[in-house]
């Protein structure tokens, strides 16, 4: 499984779907970007500014944390993204991490054998986290005004997670996060170039939306808690300032599936043939293939031949979906 993991979650009905805000998982995809340890879609202006924030010791700080390919930082040193405190709470708490539970969750995490670049941090902890929460405090500074911008953005992504936990569409959710994201069945395939296979077991799945990149991506399977599933936060690129700022969405079935496929769901209670999708859509063949697609894998439409032309049928849970989220 190189370059994905693969996490178990069994019957969706039984998943326990939770949002986690905190930003300290997005400042590790962006210093993963900014150091070349794994592209994440960072603009080049936020990269520079990432760079110049953290300078000039940014990359000696972190090499222990450095693999190839992923930047990973033990549990004490990345605290749940579903945590109340601020962030400058959060960063003084770790400062305060006894070297104890540092060795500790180190050997965990390395039962043949702690490696050598961690060994070294054992060998003066105090340091080692010193430097790091300074690192992070000074991208802090920052980083804040943009992550405080962005509270609209989260807002509605939250809601959205919100919404199709209590609404029995958290499929629909799960194929829609990201490009390098999917489900299928039971199974989430997830970008890690620790190539791991992980059960859920009775563990909650925390969706992390991230300010950083586009291709933005922090997995965590390893946690008792959790499963920690990070993507790129929808619309960051108003963030950016390379698009004008865009009005919320009421709708709330476009905030849980996105604007075409709601527009499709609805749709499909007429029984439409995909060239008629095509034309109602206004969009390329290829795209009502692929929307289709993620809606048929989350169980919401079906497809069936009839002569020459295939139509789009709402299953049954489609029909809940859009009683529940349709005036």
């Amino acid at each position: 499984m190189d370059g994905v993991s693969v996490a178990e979650l069994g019957r969706l009905d039984d998943v326990r779907v939770t949002a986690g805000r905190h930003p300290l998982p997005s400042m590790l995809s962006l210093l993963a970007d900014a150091l070349g340890v794994r592209p994440q879609g960072v603009p080049p202006a936020w990269r520079r500014a990432v760079a110049s924030a953290c300078a000039p010791h940014a990359a000696g700080v972190l090499s222990p944390a450095v693999a190839p390919g992923t930047l990973w930082v033990p549990d004490v040193l990345a605290p749940s993204p579903l945590g109340g405190r601020r962030p400058e709470e959060e960063f003084e708490a770790i400062r305060e991490t006894p070297a104890e539970a540092l060795a500790a969750d180190l050997t965990a995490d390395f039962p043949e054998g702690v490696p050598v670049r961690w060994q070294r941090v054992l060998d003066r902890p105090r340091r080692f986290v010193d430097d790091y929460v300074t690192l992070m405090t000074g991208l802090w500074q920052w980083y804040a005004p943009h992550w405080r911008g962005a509270r609209e953005l989260m807002d509605r992504e939250v809601a959205r997670i919100g919404t199709a936990a209590v609404s029995g569409s958290v499929a629909a959710l799960l194929t829609t996060l990201s490009p390098r994201v999917s489900f299928a069945d039971t199974a989430l395939t997830l970008p890690d170039p620790c190539g791991r296979a992980a059960s859920l077991r009775d563990r909650r799945v925390t969706l992390v939306p991230l300010l950083s990149g586009t291709t933005a991506s922090v997995v965590s399977l390893d946690r008792a808690d959790a499963i920690w599933v990070g993507y790129p936060l929808p619309g960051l690129r108003e963030v950016w300032g390379t698009r004008p700022r865009a009005p919320l969405a009421p709708d709330p079935l476009e905030a849980v599936l996105g604007t075409m496929r709601a527009h499709l769901l609805r749709h499909a209670r007429h029984h439409p043939t995909m060239g008629r999708l095509s034309t109602l859509l206004v969009c390329a063949p290829s795209a009502v293939t692929h929307h289709c697609g993620l809606l048929e894998r989350a169980g919401l439409v079906r497809r069936e031949r009839h002569g020459q032309h295939v139509r789009v049928l709402l299953t049954a849970r489609g029909r809940h979906l859009l009683a529940l989220l349709t005036d």
